[in-house]
């Protein structure tokens, strides 16, 4: 009998062992660089939610870089997401005060939600620390046409197009954003 007893203690013993919580700590191998270069491959793949993830951890992993702020606001920002678009850039604006990139794209994610002065800010600050970028020309010609001052936005795109070589991938976007303001029909997407 007492040996029936040992056994079954036992057995319960090994059972009980089986079913102990586990603690197992995961370390994430990769740099904040890996992960933001994985969350360009996603976005690029068109695998939105996994983008959104990657630029997350490589920005909690350097938590003073801006980049991957900045591509997390892209991200929101081809999905329609533009108040999240908007939390981003001003994040990586918050890292870099002077990255003229996020000021550009937070203008222009402003301009989405018609928030026009703010806009015209953010894109005046980055035209005024990058004035031959023809991405941040066009965004403030977008923004000067939504404030009634196509003419003016006219001008900007004219110079900016003179800078351009007939080969530059910019070049047909922006030629198609001076039509549309010629004709009086600025569209709001580049």
């Amino acid at each position: 009998m007492r040996v029936a007893v040992i056994l079954l203690c036992g057995l319960l013993m090994t059972i009980s062992a089986c079913s102990l919580p586990r603690i197992t700590v995961l370390s994430d191998p990769l740099t904040a660089d890996e992960h933001n270069d994985l969350g360009v491959s996603y976005e690029a793949s068109g695998d939105w939610d996994r983008a959104l993830a990657t630029y997350a951890a490589a920005a909690a992993k350097d938590r003073g870089w801006d980049q991957p702020l900045i591509n997390h606001g892209n991200v929101h920002a081809a999905m329609g997401n533009w108040t999240d678009a908007i939390a981003s850039y001003r994040r990586a604006l918050r890292r870099n005060p002077d990255n003229p990139e996020a000021m550009n794209n937070l203008a222009y994610a402003l301009l989405q939600v018609h928030d026009v002065r703010q806009a015209m800010k953010w894109s005046k600050r980055a035209h005024t620390i990058a004035p031959e970028n023809v991405t941040f020309i066009s965004t403030q010609a977008l923004i000067l046409a939504e404030l009634g001052k196509a003419g003016e936005a006219a001008v900007l795109l004219e110079k900016a197009l003179l800078r351009l070589s007939p080969d530059d991938p910019l070049r047909h976007p922006v030629q198609k954003l001076a039509d549309e303001l010629s004709a009086g029909r600025p569209a709001l997407s580049q």
